[in-house]
């Protein structure tokens, strides 16, 4: 027999959990069933009563992976206030906290449906069968009769007790369901109340310039980092004695390096880059006196891309030809002979690049660039050589480490975030500050490279001079400004000038600030088309009201570029399909034009300007024609950010690496040769834009930039 779940009641609302269903208990005629987003979100709030939920919390437990959005989650509670104000008696049910999130206030009963506390009606029963009736005067004995009546009682008992006793049994365990919800809800909150608070802030080292990648001896005794000097380009081993802080310099430096791992109590490896070529190196603990000892050429040098355990080195690669992500491993004693390593596993091309690898409980851990924004978590299992996706991040992870709870660390800019490998949930920690690069449990503390100090400042140059350009006045700030997007009279441009990243806009003269997003947002890119600004918001896109910087989703999923060029707008797509080009016209009309195009540029004559998946070579596309043009510039999607190339009116412009200095070229369109322009002196752009008609070009430029170590520890410790 089926016993129904009993109502949530609260106000004037009796509310079936299981299905989403409101009832009007003055007028139960009056019912509505609530769509799917708006049943989970009170579902949750109904979950955490009387509780702060912040924004970030609602995204990560309501919404699916890269679809939670501050405008979604205000939509949804607003919705779900209309929907409950009809049955409200003393104010609200939801209250804002300003800057905090959101929190239920109204008291929450328990009542049966009115269905199932009602007694059952009977279906039609054989009764126990009297003695036959030889004629209508005829009477039962007196004995007989009573001998009857008594089996008449006791089998109407017996019809009693069979029908009560299901409501018995669901009842006990309706009982023991509530009781085991509960407990894990108060061990959740225990477990999220035990989050340890690492509120304070030791610097490590005191040297000038930038510091990362830190590996403790098994002693703690000394920490070797790579250490950059201000003003130098290349990178060395530095040994810092945690004790009496003496520092030894390594005499070889490196263009590009890696993570190190330990391969016996005197030695370190690593990956490393010295005049243009790869290797694997051996480097002994004492830095000043002995040099790394090249063991093995390397594809190429990942920077958190090397793994062990106790007979195995693993590390991160792409392929030379096709650039398609790749696992190795090698048995830790064969490393430097002729054995030739083992090619684990080797992912879909349409994955960018690789970033980190993490070796915990048997298991690896890989995050891997999906597109130009976003990261993907995998897990490696070494005894099945088989890949599970864990989890798509809508922001830069930095580093992978080790945590307890079957967790992991993943530090990132914004925030030292966990990731619980048994549920998928990702949890904030409270830190002193933000900025990590790095991060590593040791004991109760973390040793972490962070960002001390930077600026990111936005430029412009003019380009009335056909072979240089000349810097104009910009607004400059003490905060960090980027991402840029220019159209006749008026610049949108991401910046922090109020506290934390928001869109600005310079008009006729003026500058105000546009939107007021709350938390930490992910600005990913900003255009202008048809006289409307747009942003791509955390991998979604809006149009953003230049009146009151509100935010409009858009009906475009997940793009990973746009250009806007003349009526129409284009964008790329990542897709477990493979990368694809779609279009959207002024009327509305959205397309898919191209397969396998990972950028796109507009160009002269409605033509449009490709980077392709299998290809570093770019390429002109003509919509109307369907033909391609091989053009004379090779841009590797795969190692080429967004931000570094563009096309005006008069060609494509794009920053490339020379001899380790950042240097600016231009292609005129029908030309075969491109130019390199000279730049003002000190100038090393890392982004470009403006716009398409424009005669200025905007650059961004970082500068000052300080990474240092140190620990983060807890004033008080937690309970455990």
């Amino acid at each position: 027999m089926h016993l129904a779940e009993p109502y949530l009641c609260f106000a004037n609302w009796r509310y079936d959990q299981a299905a989403g269903r409101l009832i009007l208990a003055v007028t139960p005629e009056q019912q509505f069933r609530l769509e799917p987003r708006l049943h989970q979100l009170l579902n949750y709030f109904l979950a955490h009563p009387m509780q702060i939920i912040s924004k970030n919390q609602l995204m990560d437990d309501v919404w699916p992976d890269t679809e939670g959005t501050d405008a979604a989650v205000m939509r949804a509670v607003a919705s779900l206030r209309k929907i409950l104000q009809p049955g409200l008696i003393d104010g609200p049910c939801i209250e804002t906290l300003s800057k905090r999130g959101y929190r239920w206030t109204l008291a929450i009963e328990q009542q049966l449906p009115v269905e199932s506390i009602l007694p059952a009606v009977a279906l039609p029963t054989e009764s126990p069968q009297a003695p036959p009736m030889l004629w209508p005067e005829a009477r039962m004995h007196p004995e007989h009769a009573t001998l009857w009546q008594t089996e008449v009682h006791r089998r109407e008992q017996h019809q009693k007790t069979s029908q009560r006793w299901p409501y018995m049994l669901a009842s006990a365990l309706l009982l023991f369901c509530l009781l085991f919800g509960f407990a894990m809800f108060l061990l959740n909150a225990g477990l999220q109340a035990r989050q340890p608070v690492y509120n304070s802030m030791l610097n490590f080292s005191a040297l000038k310039g930038q510091e990362k990648a830190a590996l403790v001896s098994k002693d703690g005794s000394l920490v070797f980092y790579q250490y950059r000097a201000p003003e130098q380009r290349n990178w060395q081993w530095l040994q810092h004695n945690s004790k009496n802080h003496k520092k030894k310099l390594s005499s070889d430096s490196f263009t590009a390096i890696s993570n190190a791992v330990w391969l016996d109590a005197k030695h370190f490896v690593f990956q490393a880059t010295a005049a243009g070529q790869c290797h694997f190196y051996r480097q002994h603990i004492e830095v000043a006196k002995y040099k790394p000892e090249p063991l093995a050429p390397c594809a190429q040098v990942i920077t958190k891309g090397l793994a062990r355990d106790k007979q195995r080195l693993y590390w991160l690669a792409q392929d030379p030809k096709t650039g398609q992500v790749q696992l190795w491993q090698q048995v830790l004693a064969e490393l430097g002979t002729n054995k030739a390593p083992l090619l684990l596993y080797q992912f879909a091309p349409q994955y960018r690049r690789p970033q980190h690898l993490h070796l915990q409980d048997g298991q690896l851990y890989l995050v891997v660039e999906k597109d130009f924004y976003s990261n993907s978590l995998v897990q490696f299992d070494l005894s099945l050589h088989s890949v599970r996706w864990l989890k798509d991040f809508a922001f830069s992870i930095t580093d992978v480490g080790d945590w307890q709870d079957n967790s992991l660390l993943l530090s990132s800019f914004d925030a030292l975030v966990l990731f619980r490998l048994s549920s998928g949930k990702v949890i904030r920690l409270q830190t002193a500050q933000n900025g990590f690069y790095q991060a590593q449990r040791l004991g109760e503390q973390l040793l972490t490279s962070y960002e001390e100090s930077h600026n990111s400042d936005l430029a412009a140059l003019s380009l009335a001079n056909s072979a240089a350009v000349t810097q104009l006045p910009w607004l400059h700030s003490s905060k960090n400004e980027l991402k840029l997007a220019a159209s006749s009279e008026q610049v949108a441009f991401v910046s922090e000038r109020s506290g934390s990243s928001q869109i600005w806009l310079y008009q006729q003269q003026l500058l105000r600030q546009l939107t007021h997003l709350q938390g930490q947002r992910q600005i990913q890119q900003l255009l202008w088309w048809q006289q409307q600004l747009y942003a791509l918001i955390d991998l979604q896109l809006y149009q953003v009201s230049l009146s009151d910087g509100s935010l409009q989703l858009q009906d475009i999923r997940r793009p990973a570029q746009l250009a806007a060029c003349d009526n129409k707008l284009y964008w790329t797509q990542w897709t477990d399909k493979g990368w694809q080009l779609w279009q959207k016209d002024g009327a509305g009309a959205i397309q898919m034009l191209l397969a396998d195009v990972t950028g796109v540029r507009c160009a002269q004559s409605g033509n449009l300007v490709l980077q392709q998946l299998g290809s570093v070579q770019l390429q002109l596309w003509s919509p109307q024609t369907g033909k391609f043009q091989l053009l004379p510039v090779q841009l590797d999607w795969r190692q080429t950010a967004p931000e570094q190339w563009l096309s005006r009116q008069d060609g494509l412009y794009w920053l490339a690496q020379q001899e380790g200095i950042t240097t600016l070229w231009r292609l005129r369109w029908h030309q075969s040769t491109a130019e390199q322009l000279k730049l003002p002196p000190a100038i090393e752009p890392v982004a470009l834009y403006g716009d398409y008609k424009g005669d200025t070009l905007y650059y961004q430029l970082l500068h000052n930039r300080q990474i240092d170590i140190g620990w983060l520890s807890q004033t008080k410790k937690p309970s455990q």
